[in-house]
């Protein structure tokens, strides 16, 4: 038998065409259309809209279209211009059965005898590390007077972003941790928390999501950074790092997973040992960008100050009593059992940074249906030695910006 996939499931999960014999209807491809020009400021919709397009464009040999456009007659009590009930006509004139989530198409299959296969839905709840908030003055103040109070109903090391409930402006924010409401105004009053290492130079947060990220990276073991190209996970992850080798002793060591670029032509093998290899790769190029050349890198290498390594090379590492800062770069790229492995290799005097973005930059298929980063979020959120943040600004250019909406 055949079955319509409805909307909800195609986006979530289209890998389900390949599970069973599907039929995907104009119509719901007009909805997907729709939902995409009419949304565009829902990033999750957005990404999934893609991920399905890039699935359907891959596997269309396996795709059966009905093009036909349906009139829903079946019960004149329900709307008849509601896709959900054209999904119903169409499966009743060819003898289709349907897979949905929704409660409502189940019990109208049953009105009409059409089969029904279930679709458990992923239960992933999107988890940004933040919450804001509008408020007075007079209603900060009186938060002020009750820190004890978790009045934002936050995790532990969650924060509230308070703006000015008149103007829109910046007032405070505050962190719960677990007794008690913390602000990240400094002695004068300032919300910065930026510094000076002799590597890099000054380094300011740009807004307040940024200000989270260090924030996070210097008072928890294990911090995760997520955001598009361009919004600062890098720049954040290396400067705050690097504040940590030159002001405490840490030793920096990057673990990578060299992906190839989703669409890219790979150019074969590199020459040269492992190192070499790595500093032709992605991480090569960035780290170069930012330590101006390669034999600054190498330099810090000699000094002990840095290292590089592949995941491949993961098993059996273990970061030992030295005090290390462990920065796992693209973990977007790795799947759940990969990134457990490189957590496991953790000891309790190393500081964690995971960044990433799996909701644009997932190079392979594989690392969308099973997502590290996302694993990561459901068990460690709440727990005491856990922060995460989802940066929301591109501040690398315009053109950055608005190419993000390709």
């Amino acid at each position: 038998m055949k079955f319509i996939v409805d909307t909800n499931v195609l986006l979530i999960k289209p890998e389900i065409i390949n599970e069973y014999d599907c039929v995907i209807p104009s119509h719901v491809l007009r909805e997907i259309e729709h939902l995409e020009k009419t949304r565009k400021s829902d990033r999750q919709l957005q990404y999934d809209i893609r991920k399905l397009k890039r699935f359907l464009d891959d596997t269309s040999s396996h795709i059966y279209i009905d093009l036909k456009d349906y009139t829903f007659t079946l019960d004149e009590s329900l709307d008849g211009q509601y896709v959900d009930n054209i999904l119903l006509q169409i499966a009743v004139d060819n003898g289709y059965g349907m897979i949905s989530n929704d409660r409502l198409i189940k019990e109208k299959c049953k009105m009409f005898d059409i089969p029904i296969k279930n679709f458990n839905e992923n239960t992933f709840i999107e988890h940004k590390g933040f919450k804001e908030f509008l408020m007075t003055k007079e209603e900060l103040d009186e938060v002020y007077l009750n820190l004890n109070v978790n009045k934002f109903n936050l995790l532990i090391n969650e924060y509230a972003v308070i703006n000015d409930d008149l103007n829109g402006e910046l007032m405070d924010i505050l962190k719960w941790n677990g007794e008690m409401l913390q602000s990240l105004r400094n002695k004068k009053g300032r919300i910065k928390n930026g510094f000076k290492t002799d590597q890099f130079g000054e380094f300011q947060p740009r807004d307040e999501q940024q200000v989270m990220a260090v924030d996070s990276i210097l008072n928890n073991q294990l911090t995760s950074i997520r955001g598009r190209a361009g919004s600062g996970k890098s720049i954040i992850a290396l400067n705050t790092a690097w504040n940590l080798v030159e002001k405490e002793g840490y030793k920096l060591v990057i673990f990578v997973n060299p992906t190839p670029l989703r669409d890219s032509q790979e150019l074969g093998f590199y020459k040269g040992d492992r190192l070499e290899k790595l500093l032709q790769s992605a991480v090569g190029t960035m780290l170069r960008s930012k330590f101006g050349d390669e034999d600054e890198i190498i330099k810090q290498i000699n000094d002990n100050n840095l290292e590089i390594l592949p995941f491949v090379d993961l098993r059996g590492y273990d970061t030992g009593e030295m005090k290390t800062i462990v920065w796992i770069l693209e973990a977007q790229n790795l799947t759940a059992d990969l990134l457990k492995l490189g957590l496991q290799r953790i000891s309790d005097n190393t500081k964690v940074i995971v960044d990433g973005d799996y909701f644009a930059q997932v190079d392979k298929d594989v690392y969308s249906s099973n997502n590290g980063m996302r694993r990561m979020s459901e068990v460690f959120r709440g727990n005491e030695i856990y922060g995460e943040i989802e940066l929301q600004t591109i501040h690398r250019s315009k053109i950055a910006d608005i190419a993000d909406r390709m």
